[in-house]
C-alpha cells in the first residue's frame, strides 16, 4: 500500500513539473515570438525567407563568416579578392582570377558587335554599383531608351574592390587597357576612400598614395616572415569565432520554434561582439608586429618622414586624385573612349539631408575614423571640380543627390547605401552619361 501512495505522489509531482515545464516553455515562446516580431516586423510561424535581422547586423559590420582572409597581396594594384572567393550561384558571381567579383573573366571579349562595355572603377561603392542586378537593369533600360544606346546590348564589368583609392584606379585600368580589354565606355565613382583611407595612411606615417593602410598592412604583416605568436594565436581566435558565427547563422534558419530562434539570435550576437574584440586584439598586436619588424618585411611600403600637418596632407590628397583623373582621361580619349567621373555622396559631409531615424541609428557612427578625412578632405576635392571640367574631364559631383530622398539611403557608418540610395545614383549617373553623349553630338 505504502509503495503504492509513493508512486503516486512521485506520478503527481511529476506532472505538476511537466506541466509547469509547459507552462513555462509557453510563456518564453510567447516572449520570443513578440521579440521576433518586435525585430523582424512579422510572424514567427509566417515568416518568410527574409534577411534575419542579425545577419543584417553582421553585414553592416562588415563581418565575414565564410572566409578567414579574403584579400591577397598584388604585385600591380596593392591586393585583390581571393580568386574563387563567395561564390553567388543565382547570379553567377564570383572573385574571377584577377581578383574581382564580375560574371566574367578578364579581359572580357565581345561575342558580337552590338555589346557595349562599360567598365566601372574605384572602391566598394563602385563595386556594388556594378554588381547590383537590378542598378545594372536601370543603367541599361535608361541608356537603352535613347537613340545612341538604342540597339546596344550593355555589359557593365566591375574593376573596383573595397577600399581602392586613387592611383589604384589609374593603375588597374592601364593593365587591363594593356592585356586587350576593351572599353566603350568608364565610370568612376569615387571620392571617399582618397580622402577617409588617405588620412588613415598619414596618420600611420604610410605614405598617401600606397592602398589603404587599413587593407594593405595586415596582409603585409602576414607576408613578413616574422609573425608573431601572439598574431598567429589572434588569427586562429578570430577564424574559430567565424566558424562558430556561421553555425549560429545557419542554426536561425532551421529553428522550428521562436524560442530556439530567440536564444540563437542572443549567442550570435554575444559571439559578434566577442569577434569584434579579437579584431581590435588583432590590430593592435599587428601594428606592434611591424613596428618590431619593418625593416626585416619582404614587403615594401614607403613611410612618410613625418605626418603631414592636415592642410599640407589633404592638398596632396587631392592633387593625386586630380592627376590621377586626368591620366584615366587622356589615356582613355586617346583611344576615343567616353570617361566620366562621380564624387560619391557620403554622410559624414554635411549637407541639407535630414537623415531618418533608422539611418542615425545604423549610419552614424560619431566615433568613426572616416568622420575626419570627409569633412576635412571633401571641400579640398571639390574645389578641383572645375580645374578638372576645364581639362576636359566629365566630372559630377553626386555629394548632394540623396538630400531630397526621404527614405533611408545608407546602410552602414561608412560609406554605403541601400536599394534605394543605389537606384538614386544609379538615375544620377545614366542621366549625366546621357547629358554628356548627346550635347557632344
Amino acid at each position: 500500500m505504502k509503495d503504492s501512495t509513493v508512486l503516486e505522489k512521485s506520478k503527481n509531482i511529476l506532472i505538476i513539473i511537466a506541466v509547469n515545464l509547459a507552462i513555462a516553455f509557453i510563456c518564453l515562446e510567447a516572449l520570443s515570438l513578440a521579440f521576433y516580431f518586435i525585430n523582424q516586423k512579422q510572424f514567427f510561424y509566417t515568416r518568410t525567407k527574409a534577411k534575419e535581422q542579425v545577419v543584417e547586423d553582421i553585414e553592416r559590420l562588415g563581418i565575414r563568416v565564410d572566409e578567414s582572409i579574403v584579400e591577397r597581396l598584388h604585385p600591380f594594384f596593392g591586393y585583390v579578392l581571393k580568386q574563387g572567393a563567395f561564390p553567388n550561384e543565382k547570379l553567377k558571381l564570383k572573385v574571377n582570377k584577377h581578383g574581382f567579383f564580375s560574371l566574367y573573366e578578364y579581359p572580357f571579349i565581345k561575342t558580337n558587335n552590338k555589346q557595349f562595355i562599360i567598365g566601372v572603377f574605384g572602391g566598394s561603392v563602385a563595386n556594388n554599383f556594378a554588381l547590383d542586378e537590378y542598378i545594372n537593369k536601370i543603367l541599361s533600360k535608361k541608356l537603352q531608351s535613347y537613340p545612341e544606346f538604342a540597339d546596344r546590348e550593355i555589359v557593365v564589368l566591375n574593376f573596383g574592390n573595397g577600399g581602392y583609392k586613387q592611383p589604384q584606379q589609374l593603375l588597374i585600368l592601364n593593365y587591363f587597357l594593356a592585356l586587350g580589354q576593351e572599353l566603350d565606355l568608364v565610370i568612376n565613382i569615387d571620392g571617399f576612400n582618397e580622402v577617409a583611407l588617405s588620412n588613415l595612411n598619414n596618420k600611420a606615417r604610410v605614405e598617401i598614395g600606397m592602398p589603404s593602410v587599413q587593407h594593405i598592412q595586415p596582409l603585409t604583416g602576414l607576408a613578413s616572415n616574422n609573425v608573431s605568436p601572439e598574431v598567429m594565436s589572434s588569427i586562429v581566435q578570430i577564424n574559430e569565432n567565424k566558424k562558430q558565427l556561421k553555425a549560429g547563422i545557419d542554426k536561425l534558419q532551421t529553428c522550428q520554434v521562436a524560442l530556439c530562434h530567440a536564444v540563437t539570435s542572443l549567442q550570435v550576437k554575444q559571439l559578434i561582439n566577442h569577434y569584434q574584440q579579437a579584431v581590435v586584439k588583432y590590430d593592435t598586436q599587428v601594428k606592434q608586429s611591424n613596428s618590431d619588424t619593418a625593416n626585416s618585411s619582404i614587403v615594401y611600403i614607403p613611410k612618410a618622414d613625418s605626418v603631414f600637418e592636415d592642410a599640407a596632407a589633404f592638398d596632396k590628397m587631392a592633387s593625386m586624385w586630380y592627376e590621377s583623373s586626368i591620366g584615366m582621361n587622356q589615356i582613355l580619349s586617346s583611344r576615343k573612349i567616353k570617361y566620366f567621373h562621380f564624387i560619391q555622396p557620403n554622410q559624414y559631409y554635411p549637407t541639407k539631408r535630414a537623415f531618418t531615424a533608422k539611418e542615425n541609428e545604423i549610419a552614424i557612427n560619431k566615433e568613426s575614423p572616416y568622420i575626419e578625412g570627409v569633412k576635412k578632405g571633401y571641400p579640398v576635392l571639390l574645389s578641383k571640380v572645375d580645374d578638372l571640367q576645364k581639362a576636359g574631364v566629365n566630372i559630377f559631383s553626386a555629394v548632394n543627390i540623396l538630400d531630397n530622398t526621404k527614405e533611408t539611403v545608407y546602410k552602414d557608418a561608412c560609406c554605403h547605401y541601400n536599394s534605394v540610395g543605389e537606384e538614386v545614383l544609379a538615375n544620377y549617373v545614366s542621366s549625366s552619361i546621357i547629358k554628356v553623349v548627346r550635347k557632344s553630338k
